[in-house]
C-alpha cells in the first residue's frame, strides 16, 4: 500500500480527482456541443391532437415549488399552457423548447442544495431528470416564453 507510506500522495490524488470533476462539469455546461444525429425532441414529435407536459419541481433549503407547462398540437398550431395562460408558440418559442429539451437530456451530475426535477411526459415516453448543478436553471428560459 503506497498510500500508507506516502499519505501526501493520497491527498494529492483526491485533490486532482475533485478538481478535474469540477472543471469537466463547467466545460460540459459551457460548450453545449450536441451530436448531429439525435432523436427528435417531444415537440418535434407532436402529431395533430397530441400534447406533452413539462413538470418542474424545485426544492431547496427554503423553498419548494411545482409548475407544469403543457404543449399541444391542435390542427398544426402549437400552443403552450402555463398558469392558465395559453400562448400560440412562435418559431423562436419552438426552437427554445427544442434547445431546452436537448440541454435537459445532457445535464451532468451536480452537488447543489437546490435541486430542480423535470418530468417530460407524453403518450409514448416519460422522462425524468434532476438538475443539482445550480448552473443551468433551464426553467428560466422555458418560463420566459410566457
Amino acid at each position: 500500500m503506497i498510500f500508507k507510506t506516502h499519505p501526501w500522495l493520497f491527498l494529492l490524488s483526491i485533490l486532482i480527482l475533485t478538481t478535474s470533476f469540477k472543471v469537466d462539469d463547467s466545460i460540459a455546461i459551457a460548450t453545449n456541443t450536441y451530436s448531429v444525429e439525435r432523436l427528435p425532441t417531444m415537440i418535434e414529435s407532436l402529431q395533430h391532437g397530441e400534447y406533452y407536459t413539462i413538470q418542474i419541481t424545485s426544492i431547496g433549503c427554503f423553498h419548494g415549488k411545482r409548475q407544469t407547462v403543457t404543449v399541444l398540437n391542435k390542427e398544426g398550431i402549437l400552443t403552450a399552457n402555463f398558469n392558465n395562460e395559453i400562448k400560440i408558440l412562435s418559431p423562436s418559442d419552438v426552437n427554445e423548447l427544442i434547445l431546452f429539451e436537448i440541454q435537459l437530456r445532457e445535464i451532468p451530475l451536480g452537488g447543489c442544495t437546490t435541486v430542480d426535477t423535470y418530468t417530460l411526459s407524453n403518450t409514448y415516453e416519460n422522462f425524468t431528470i434532476s438538475d443539482g448543478t445550480c448552473n443551468w436553471q433551464g426553467y428560466k428560459s422555458l418560463l420566459a416564453i410566457f
